[in-house]
């Protein structure tokens, strides 16, 4: 039988993807494949942070749990367990990024909008 390392393959396959999304692909947000969630499709701005960065983060955390179990620092059992949790964990860290990201655009523009209504009401008087 033909042994699969999960690892190794979605470490090859998001190499690829990072490739593709950071070199050359830079459409808007669609919902057939990518980083989708609410928050990385809401701007094209967003998508293409989201689409960037997953990327990274997931190629850079699965090297480290496959290196890890090359070199036998962790167990075959939770070897599985780690490559999905380093997903996770890059997608965590992404959406984090983006929620922090629109809290500073939304807090901006309502400290402009509430300085242009403090300057009408200062024009009244």
């Amino acid at each position: 039988m033909i042994s699969i390392d999960i690892g190794l393959l979605l470490l090859i396959f998001t190499g690829i993807f990072f490739i593709v999304f950071w070199c050359f692909f830079r459409e808007e947000p669609n919902y057939v494949f990518g980083f989708r969630t609410k928050r990385s499709t809401a701007s094209v701005s967003n998508w293409r942070f989201a689409q960037q960065w997953f990327s990274l983060l997931a190629m850079l955390f699965l090297g480290g749990v496959v290196l890890l179990q090359r070199n036998e620092l962790i167990a075959e059992a939770f070897y599985q367990v780690a490559v999905f949790g380093s997903y996770l964990l890059a997608a965590l860290l992404v959406e984090t990024a983006l929620y922090l990201k629109d809290s500073r655009t939304s807090t901006k523009s309502k400290t402009k909008k509430t300085f242009q209504r403090m300057s009408f009401f200062y024009c009244l008087f």
